[in-house]
């Protein structure tokens, strides 16, 4: 059932970024939507770059979406965190984080509730650093409990 972090499964490879490393996501909290505590995370990404976390109902690969230099693996209705509050600035230390609203998670057509049995599927993009260039971190998948 519920955990307390970290949580989700890791899958489809990221490309290395400008850093010379990998992006990877990560989340901590709990599977239980009743709980409604998650925080996700990325790591080993450029410091000083912006990004954002996208969701999907569905995994995929796409390989260098308009021409990032990382691979998509979301597919289906996207949904991006860029309301106030949620683009993330990635610190000194190559890392960024956003406690998301199960509530309330972005999709293609505004916003849905996590409910129990859904999985949700997530990724962080994020501005390389190199001649204007973006990348990804690798997907997370996490699957919601009561």
């Amino acid at each position: 059932g519920v955990s307390a972090g970290p949580i989700g499964s890791n899958y489809c490879a990221a490309n290395p970024n400008s850093t010379g490393s990998a992006g990877a996501m990560g989340a901590f909290g709990f599977t239980s939507v009743a709980a409604n505590d998650i925080t996700l995370t990325a790591s080993n990404l450029p410091p000083g770059q912006f990004g954002i976390f996208v969701t999907s109902a569905s995994s995929g690969f796409i390989p260098n979406p308009a021409g990032s230099n990382g691979n998509l693996c979301l597919t289906g209705s996207l949904g991006r965190f860029v309301s106030p509050g949620q683009i993330l600035f990635i610190d000194g230390t190559g890392e960024a984080s956003l406690a998301i609203d199960l509530t309330a998670i972005p999709s293609g057509a505004g916003t849905v509730a996590a409910v129990a049995g859904d999985t949700r599927y997530f990724q962080a993009w994020h501005r390389d650093g190199v001649g204007g260039g973006s990348n990804f971190t690798d997907g997370l998948q996490i699957s919601f409990t009561n």
